[in-house]
């Protein structure tokens, strides 16, 4: 059972012509609880299968010219059991080959696999990677995946439209203080209930 637990913002309006904001009406279902508006970049940390299954159980996905931008190996294309009619990839190994890629795209739905290694000993290209990202997803949809987060990942949250973070249930209880834990133990329901401080 999946556990949605994070949920932050929606993609702003923008100032559009109606046939313009038509096409910003176009949206990308990936999961009944993913849903990704387009001109919009979005950030999904959830379990690597959720992303295979949703992925090859997308009917619609063969409307989209999909580009799948990953690094030096990918987690996720040799599970996909299904053949895109519009897929291309594309490799980064670097932060500057990703942003010549993102600069690139022509594609109407991008799907970055983010890999933490592009960022190590450049850390300050992730504010660069992600205005890239960000600019990019003016002319598509545009999606970077992660099963987990990270500091690099963390950052570039602030520069997505929407950020979805799932997490594989049940969660861990936190450990309850000395105080919450007589509180609890009083109740004869079983149940616990986690307290603000």
């Amino acid at each position: 059972m999946l556990i949605p637990f994070h949920h932050i913002r929606s993609a702003h309006s923008l100032g559009l012509s109606s046939l313009k904001r038509e096409m910003y009406r176009m949206e990308f279902e990936l999961h009944p609880a993913i849903i990704i508006e387009s001109r919009a970049f979005a950030i999904l940390v959830a379990p690597l299968q959720m992303l295979i299954e949703s992925l090859n159980d997308h009917l619609g996905i063969d409307r989209y010219q999909v580009l799948y931008i990953c690094g030096n190996y990918s987690r996720v294309l040799s599970r996909l059991d299904r053949r895109f009619r519009d897929l291309e990839v594309r490799r980064a190994f670097t932060v500057f080959q990703l942003l010549t890629v993102l600069e690139e795209s022509h594609h109407t739905l991008m799907i970055l696999e983010h890999d933490p290694l592009l960022y190590e000993g450049a850390g300050e290209m992730v504010e660069y990677a992600s205005m890239a990202m960000r600019e990019a997803a003016k002319g598509s949809i545009l999606l970077l995946y992660s099963p987990t987060s990270d500091p690099y990942l963390e950052k570039m949250m602030t520069y997505a439209d929407r950020v979805f973070c799932f997490a594989e249930g049940p969660c861990v209880a936190p450990r309850l203080s000395a105080k919450n834990n007589r509180k609890t133990q009083a109740s004869s329901t079983g149940q616990t209930t986690l307290e603000s401080f």
